[in-house]
């Protein structure tokens, strides 16, 4: 998956029903928001599932708690390609079970960078997802603090928004507008 970002830094945050036009779309892997677990069963995420690297956010999953029961299942159940979380004991639990882990956090100030800092090391995820995308700036202070690739996520509906986080560090960026998920990158044009 890390290679994929480096060939392609585009993640569609997609929903089930946008699901199939995100993985045939140009993006290297999609984040899954807001399922059903009934959804999740299916052959068509299945499907899909085979086709492109999925990550369940599972703390907007419906169907299941959010506990390591339930990483338990969707492992031996889904074996999507990983997951996204806020919560340290399903990250935990994810990578004990072989899944690739997205710490999602959300930064208001600098006490919420300083703890999210602070739990990213200690959950040792794969990769971190950092909310709102616009706040770009701060990518440079994480990765002086952390040896993590950073994904940009939220509020992204304009292209030059997506390169802007590129430019300021970002590896890859998530973002739900459709429009966008066939966008190509020029990498002359992010540095």
């Amino acid at each position: 998956m890390k290679k994929n970002i480096i060939k392609n830094p585009l993640i569609a945050a997609a929903r089930s029903e946008n699901l199939d036009k995100a993985v045939r779309s140009n993006v290297s892997a999609v984040i899954l928001m807001e399922v059903k677990l009934s959804y999740l069963i299916k052959e068509e995420f299945k499907k899909n599932n085979d086709n492109k690297p999925i990550f369940i956010h599972f703390d907007l999953l419906r169907g299941l708690s959010n506990d390591v029961e339930a990483v338990r299942f969707i492992k031996d159940n889904i074996n999507p390609k990983g997951i996204v979380s806020t919560k340290s004991t399903v990250l935990n639990a994810a990578k004990k079970r072989g899944l690739m882990t997205i710490q999602r956090i959300f930064l208001i100030d600098s006490k919420s960078l300083k703890n999210s800092i602070a739990s990213i090391i200690e959950n040792d995820p794969d990769m971190v997802e950092v909310m709102p995308a616009l706040c770009g700036e701060i990518v440079n202070k994480l990765k002086k603090e952390i040896n993590k690739p950073i994904i940009l996520g939220g509020l992204i509906d304009k292209e030059e928004q997506i390169i802007e986080g590129l430019r300021c560090g970002a590896d890859a960026i998530s973002f739900s507008k459709e429009a966008l998920w066939n966008m190509k990158i020029d990498k002359e044009i992010i540095q």
